[in-house]
């Protein structure tokens, strides 16, 4: 069962839904609160600019407000970049996210790809500098990658950025995962950001409320944001997404709570797959890349259970899978499916 993303359960019923790669702790009952409490708001046209939202953002990301802007979850904001900068040639790694490629598509940008190998764990390594030379407008990079889980270094990640100054392309590096890494400050461009640099973010992972849609970008150059700001369509953000975004950044130790969580429980399920013989990748993020046997899916499928065919990334074949890190007791009835499944 061949998905274009994680989490396309509307045609499934009573299924454990490991494709999407979503915060186990699940939304901040304050977050949940503040939802309710703002009925009224649907009688109102939301703020078109973000005000508040993007003045709390400026306190969260010790950055000018002008810098910041605020879209319809992350993906809304590839593809606002895209247009607002109308790029001739791009570069993007294999496998990545997906949505990098539609978005270049969409504007008959060239697309140069940096394949990344799995005999060196699919890292971004330096063969990607000599890429990134004055044909290229636009590279875009994603750490931790989805669907590998792998972080960029943060020495790497400087000498991409200097490079990526230094050749005047716009640097666009999706942290969507970021939140989930432990020492996470440690791994982001923000200690490397530059004029051409665009940093995307999100609500929808690490708050657990994809159906709300906030992302954010946070730009090294207030006159590229607000480029941004002028592409795409005028009231991109929801009165809800925007109430559930400030309360979301008002909640003090969740974060570190959901950190800590994902990491044991990422470590208990890549020690159980080992444990049973299945090839999977070290993560940073709060999903797992293995390599297994074809047709698993639909195996773990009939038993109730959905998780993330990747042959159709690029640079990934058939046998490939994601699965996201969910509960202790959600994890465990997976371990128990996929023993199952490979061991009859």
């Amino acid at each position: 069962m061949i998905q274009q993303h994680g989490g396309n359960i509307f045609r499934i019923e009573n299924v454990l839904d490991f494709s999407a790669n979503i915060d186990p702790l699940g939304v901040p009952k304050s977050v949940k609160r503040v939802l309710a409490e703002s009925i009224s708001e649907i009688e109102k046209y939301p703020d078109p600019f973000c005000i508040e939202l993007r003045n709390k953002l400026a306190q969260h990301e010790k950055l000018p407000a002008e810098n910041i802007v605020c879209g319809n979850g992350a993906d809304d904001l590839i593809f606002r970049i895209v247009h607002a900068f109308m790029p001739k040639k791009a570069l993007i790694c294999a496998p990545t996210f997906s949505e990098y490629r539609r978005a270049l598509n969409e504007c008959g940008c060239e697309i140069t790809e940096h394949m990344l190998n799995e005999e060196n764990g699919f890292e971004v390594d330096g063969d990607i500098l000599d890429k990134l030379d004055t044909s290229l407008d636009m590279c875009f990079l994603c750490t931790p990658n989805n669907p590998t889980g792998r972080l960029i270094s943060p020495e790497m990640l400087g000498a991409i950025s200097r490079k990526c100054e230094k050749n005047r392309i716009i640097f666009v590096c999706d942290e969507c995962f970021m939140g989930f890494v432990c020492d996470s400050e440690r791994y982001s461009l923000r200690n490397h950001i530059g004029s051409f640099s665009v940093i995307l973010k999100a609500f929808t992972k690490l708050y657990a409320m994809p159906g709300i849609r906030l992302g954010y970008a946070v730009c090294g150059d207030a006159a590229n944001a607000e480029k941004i700001r002028d592409s795409g369509q005028f009231w991109s953000v929801s009165s809800f997404a925007q109430k559930a975004g400030i309360a979301a950044l008002e909640v003090t130790d969740y974060v570190s709570k959901a950190v800590e969580y994902t990491a044991a429980e990422r470590a208990f399920i890549v020690s159980e797959l080992r444990d049973m013989g299945v090839n999977v990748l070290d993560s940073a993020a709060n999903f797992l890349l293995f390599r297994s046997v074809a047709g698993l899916e639909e195996k773990l499928l009939a038993e109730g259970i959905l998780i993330r065919e990747c042959s159709n990334f690029r640079g990934l074949t058939e046998g490939f899978y994601r699965i996201a890190v969910r509960t202790h007791e959600e994890n465990s009835r997976l371990i128990a499916a996929l023993r199952r499944c490979l061991n009859g």
